[in-house]
């Protein structure tokens, strides 16, 4: 093999270089650009507020609520779950909490049963098999017949006005028919700093939130809400298919199919204990993952849509995002591609060696570089693992496109 000259060496660099910007580009657009245009769109034009429990009449009767969720082996979070919603700041003769137990095997049900003593407006059952949380809430909902129906999670803690400000835009806007709440971590503190990608996260929910917030008080477009804490008209549920991971997106796809608004309510806050171990916050994007190319492909949304701003909406928010790890795969592949057609096998080897070092030291900088460097490189760290769990979540799906089962291990948080 011919020696490099210095040439050789800048000209391998900047066809890398070029590459790389291709890229970044395309990263711009969904992570940037689309944010900061809704952005600087909201200040412009300073749309009205999304309502809260504040703007509704004292002496206006608040709706009937069905508030659901699934339970499969959560004794370490059940107790102080229902006491959340025990200190509710909504007349409780208009609200009833419906608890699917998921076939636990632990404390779970011994903890319904005598809460459901002291408790009268629970009403909770055990399932015949492990159904799921898709199929339990298609259950529970089906069970109740409040006007609302309240969908979370067992181990999301409700603040005592949250259910109003939820319920606050169904009340006083007849054209909204979704509601999401703000969801805040606790526990950043605790474990092993370094390692945990909890305050990586909370930024980036932070801001990803702020955004809902913009889209809905501008179009009444918030794409997508948070699973465990949202508000749904009755009338407007969508029986969820079976092995749904993503039940929050399908549920406000099919509101935007019917021509109304999806809202994001800042002020409906619910706490999760974050976890500290990156491991199990990577299964759980993988999950994420997996649940978005299902919407898309088993569901055929957004598609389906009439509404071109609401396409245009979800591929700038969130198809962009997810097709950027792709698209990165692609540019490093045509680059390979281009100088085995050549046959550059010098540059293939470059562009390998240069993109596999990079990537190795973003993935795993607390052992490859100083401390100081890596904890300054962590939100790329954390970056880079996000789109790798995207590329993971399309594999599986693409593996098992028809698996309907739904059933997965929780998250551990920090409480347990």
């Amino acid at each position: 093999m011919e020696s490099w000259t210095y040439l050789d060496l800048f000209a391998r660099c900047y066809l890398l270089v070029i590459g790389l910007l291709t890229a970044v580009r395309a990263g711009l657009i969904p992570y940037v650009l689309f944010p900061g245009l809704v952005r600087l769109w909201h200040f412009i034009k300073r749309p009205k507020p999304t309502p809260t429990a504040f703007d509704v009449p004292k002496d206006h009767e608040w709706p009937s609520v069905d508030l659901v969720f699934a339970a499969y082996n959560e004794e370490a979070v059940l107790r102080e779950k229902l006491t959340s919603l025990q200190n509710l700041d909504y007349p409780v003769d208009r609200l009833t909490v419906w608890v699917g137990s998921d076939w636990s095997s632990d404390g779970t049900e011994a903890i319904l049963a005598e809460v459901a003593q002291e408790m009268p407006n629970l009403r909770w059952e055990r399932m015949v098999e492990r159904s799921g949380k898709s199929k339990i809430i298609n259950y529970l909902v089906q069970k109740g017949h409040a006007d609302i129906v309240v969908g979370t999670d067992a181990n999301i803690f409700f603040h005592p006005m949250a259910l109003k400000h939820l319920v606050a835009p169904l009340v006083l806007d007849s054209r909204t028919d979704l509601v999401g709440g703000e969801l805040t971590y606790r526990g950043l503190g605790q474990g092993d700093r370094y390692k945990s990608i909890a305050t990586e996260e909370r930024s980036y929910i932070g801001w990803e939130n702020r955004t809902k917030v913009c889209e809905g008080e501008l179009w009444g477009m918030t794409m997508g809400v948070e699973g465990g804490c949202y508000a749904i008209r009755r009338e407007a549920f969508t029986p969820i298919p079976a092995g749904t991971f993503m039940e929050d997106f399908f549920l406000t796809m099919r509101v935007f199919a019917r021509g109304k608004r999806v809202q994001h309510a800042a002020l409906a806050t619910c706490t999760e204990d974050v976890s500290n171990d990156a491991h199990m916050e990577y299964r759980r994007k993988v999950r994420i993952s997996h649940g978005n190319w299902q919407n898309i492909f088993r569901y055929r949304m957004p598609w389906n849509l009439r509404s071109v701003g609401v396409t245009l909406a979800f591929v700038g928010h969130k198809l962009l995002r997810w097709v950027f790890p792709l698209i990165v795969s692609g540019v490093l592949l045509s680059e390979c591609a281009t100088g085995l057609y050549y046959r550059e096998f010098a540059l293939v080897a470059w562009n390998l060696l240069t993109f596999g070092a990079v990537t190795a030291l973003l993935l795993y900088p607390r052992t490859l570089l100083p401390k100081v460097l890596a904890k300054r490189i962590k939100p790329l760290s954390y970056f880079t693992w996000m789109n790798i769990a995207l590329i993971h979540g399309l594999v599986q799906f693409l593996r098992s496109p028809r698996n309907t089962s739904g059933v997965w291990q929780p998250t551990k948080r920090n409480n347990q």
